[in-house]
């Protein structure tokens, strides 16, 4: 390593474009070229990380005492200690949807509707497992005309809703009790409870972040709300939903089906409930996970974490306080 350079330890792949804009200035530390998991000594040369789905605990941060910021490739930073950071004075940037990552999702969280509702995979295994003639056993759901509800009505949310209202006709309900008007040119339509909105729609789709508050806001009182003949949708954070509460709803037969692009476990248990409910569909947490999407939020997360080492001050921090604390030690 150069003595005379920061040094950027990157937990896991990033786009190149992300290396250039990084190696310019900075050492990078990459275990993850030789196959391997960053170590103590890793951590303890590190004026920087960035990670992506790689847990930053108290311990870890324990572990780097150089460390002076966090970068998460992505705009969720829940696996990040954000409390343990702020204390430390270190501030935790990220790459927000809007600049990166909000078409990549929308589009898959639509994809998924799509291949939920016309059992696209069941009808593959059909005709890979020689049983063409079981296609009578499949009947799908056409989307024109059904009502879509969206809970959470950010950038993604928006997108979802602009591409089913105008590429399926379908009518748009949302619940978003921070988002206090219309969205645009878009008809739709915000109701005053999650519970107005279960109730109402043929497919819902969460676009909220981890909180407190949205915990399990998915859970078996909210899923009863639910029509039976409709589609839940997650490609938000797996917290949102209590899995084990939608495996018992998929198997008594309330529920058309659900599609998961995250999980409250990542990977979940093998034996896990949610794997073996029937009329399921999953993805491996890869909703933004697109070429143009990484290289925007590669490029994004190396530019912010090159302000901090600088001395200088971005634009996304998730733990502002942090300065605060810094300053004070």
């Amino acid at each position: 390593m150069i003595a005379d350079k920061p040094i950027v330890l990157i937990t896991e792949r990033i786009a190149e474009v992300g290396l250039q804009t990084l190696s310019a200035e900075c050492e990078i530390c990459a275990p993850w070229r030789e196959g391997q998991l960053p170590g103590d000594h890793d951590l303890a040369i590190a004026d920087a990380i960035i990670v992506r789905l790689f847990n930053v605990t108290e311990a870890v941060l324990a572990a780097a005492p150089k460390l002076k910021v966090i970068g998460k490739h992505g705009v969720g930073v829940d696996n990040v200690d954000l409390t343990a950071a702020t204390r430390l004075g270190i501030p935790v940037v990220f790459t927000p949807s809007a600049l990166t990552m909000a078409n990549a999702v929308a589009e898959h969280a639509v994809q998924l509707m799509l291949a939920l509702a016309r059992q696209s995979v069941v009808a593959d295994r059909l005709v890979r497992e020689a049983r063409f003639d079981d296609r009578r056993s499949i009947t799908g759901i056409e989307l024109s005309g059904k009502t879509l509800g969206i809970i959470g009505l950010g950038v993604i949310g928006t997108r979802v809703a602009e591409i089913c209202h105008n590429g399926f006709n379908m009518q748009v309900l949302a619940y978003d009790p921070y988002h206090s008007s219309q969205a645009g040119r878009l008809p739709i339509t915000l109701v005053g409870s999650l519970r107005e909105l279960l109730e109402q729609s043929d497919v819902v789709s969460l676009h909220v972040p981890a909180t407190p508050e949205t915990h399990h806001l998915v859970n078996a009182e909210t899923l009863g709300y639910m029509r039976p003949s409709a589609m839940l949708v997650n490609t938000a954070r797996g917290s949102v939903v209590d899995t084990v509460a939608l495996s018992e709803a998929l198997s008594r037969g309330h529920l058309y089906g659900a599609a998961l692009d995250v999980f409250e476990t990542e990977p979940p248990p093998i034996d896990h409930p949610i794997l073996a409910a029937p009329r399921t569909l999953f993805t491996p947490h890869i909703s933004s996970s697109t070429g143009a999407a990484l290289e925007r939020m590669a490029q994004l997360v190396a530019r912010q974490v090159l302000l901090i080492l600088k001395g200088e001050r971005p634009e996304f921090v998730a733990n502002p306080e942090a300065f605060q604390s810094a300053a004070a030690s």
